[in-house]
Formats: C-alpha cells, structure tokens, sequence
C-alpha cells in the first residue's frame, strides 16, 4: 500500500511517500487508467496519528499555511500545500479556486447563487465551497466531458 506522510504539527513540514512493499517512490509507475493502490493521508493530530484514505476525503481547502482536509469523519489539519497536493494527484483532485481542490469523483455538479457566485456540489457534504469565475470554465468542461465520456 502506497502512503502519504504528512506531520501536522509544526516541528516537520515535509511529505514523505513510501511504498511498503518495494521501499522505492513508485507513484508514477502506473499507466493511466490502471488501478492504483489504496492511498492515504497521515497526519499527526493531539499526539495520535490519523490515517485518512484518498477514497474519503471530499475536499481540500487553503487556511493559512495549512490545509484542511474535508473527509467523511471530518476535517483534519495538514501541513501540505494545495499545490503539492495538485501535483501529486491530477487524476483525482480538480481545482475550484485558488484556495480549494476537489475529488473529480465528489464533484456532482455546480450552482448559481443569487449574489452571482458559483458553488460546487458535492456529494456525501453539505459544504458548498465556491468555484471562483477563473476555474469556473474547466470545472464545467470537465463535467459535460464525465457526463458524455464519448464527445
């Protein structure tokens, strides 16, 4: 199982990936569309690990200098940037606006407000984080391609 070690407490900000098996970075060795093996985010909260796997988190937001990771549970505080975590996941994460990413797989579609803003619905949250008029074209692009893969 391939992990994503992320400390989030102040003493070490650096990720570290590991795959258990073969002790070597191998993030990349799968091709697109193959299966990937199960992901997860630790993170040291009150003295204790959690362990918080990919396929639960909903979305992540900028909060400072931290990141909030927004996850069935929960939200738990990381010391990861969005960007890392943007390059580390294409496939998966999508972003909304400069300070939000969300999972391609959460993403159900996008509502008008009547103040003119724009937000995301997601499902399995009632959170609706905003999607700024900059990204607002791509992330619909992207739904109509998932609603007609074949176009």
């Amino acid at each position: 199982m391939k992990t994503l070690d992320i400390l989030g407490d102040r003493h070490r900000a650096e990720p570290l990936w590991s795959a258990e098996s073969s002790g070597t970075d191998d993030r990349h060795a799968y091709p697109m569309g193959a299966r990937k093996p199960d992901l997860e985010i630790r993170a040291y909260y009150r003295g204790q690990q959690r362990r918080i796997s990919l396929a639960d988190v909903i979305y992540l937001s900028a909060d400072q200098k931290y990141v909030c990771v927004h996850h069935r549970d929960g939200v738990l505080l990381v010391d990861h940037s969005l960007c890392a975590f943007e390059h580390d996941f294409p496939e998966l994460l999508l972003r909304i606006h400069r300070n939000a990413l969300v999972m391609r797989a959460r993403l159900i579609g996008v509502e008008r407000q009547p103040d003119g803003s724009t937000r995301a619905l997601l499902s399995g949250c009632d959170d609706r984080p905003i999607v700024s008029r900059r990204h607002l074209r791509a992330v619909r692009d992207w739904l109509r391609q998932r609603a007609n893969p074949g176009q």
